[in-house]
């Protein structure tokens, strides 16, 4: 008995590397690099009129220039003190202020708030703390606005200073 169970193991385990030893058959479920795809939908679409505008640049706002005599932060980056391109677009949600500086560009999403009374000259509204200097608000003349940069004030003390926007 057992010489027959050691020749029928022995056979099993030849047939099974037997099998083991032949190709593998594949199906391909679709061609590698097919050169048409049908299309079931073959409407054309349309592109939509935000997609359009979005497109093209979008003109500024308001373009201008300032000068920092020190260093100030704003949305979380450090500016420091020199020459400074400011510019304003319109958006979808609402404005959005850029400052640039050669090769560095800080773009901050504002909060419009429309003044009554025409105010002086454009300018930054620069708070000082015992933290330093903070970025609070720009004044735009031409758009007749005050714009907050979208960050808690709350608790803020200190004096403010406005710095020219030419």
């Amino acid at each position: 008995m057992k010489i027959t169970t050691a020749v029928k193991a022995s056979m099993f385990t030849a047939a099974l590397g037997l099998a083991c030893l032949l190709p593998v058959t594949a199906h391909a479920q679709a061609d590698v690099s097919p050169d048409f795809y049908p299309i079931a939908n073959t409407e054309t679409i349309a592109p939509q009129p935000a997609q359009v505008a979005s497109a093209k640049p979008a003109k500024s706002d308001f373009e201008g220039k300032f000068s920092l005599p020190y260093d100030v932060k704003c949305s979380g980056k450090n500016l420091k003190s020199g020459q400074y391109l400011l510019s304003v677009k319109s958006e979808a949600k609402g404005r959005v202020v850029t400052i640039h500086r050669s090769g560095e560009e800080v773009s901050v999403r504002v909060r419009e708030v429309p003044r009554n009374r025409a105010g002086s000259q454009s300018a930054l509204l620069v708070r000082k703390s015992d933290e330093g200097r903070r970025l609070e608000a720009v004044y735009v003349e031409g758009l007749n606005a005050m714009l907050y940069l979208e960050t808690d004030t709350m608790g803020s003390h200190g004096r403010m200073e406005r710095l020219p926007i030419s």
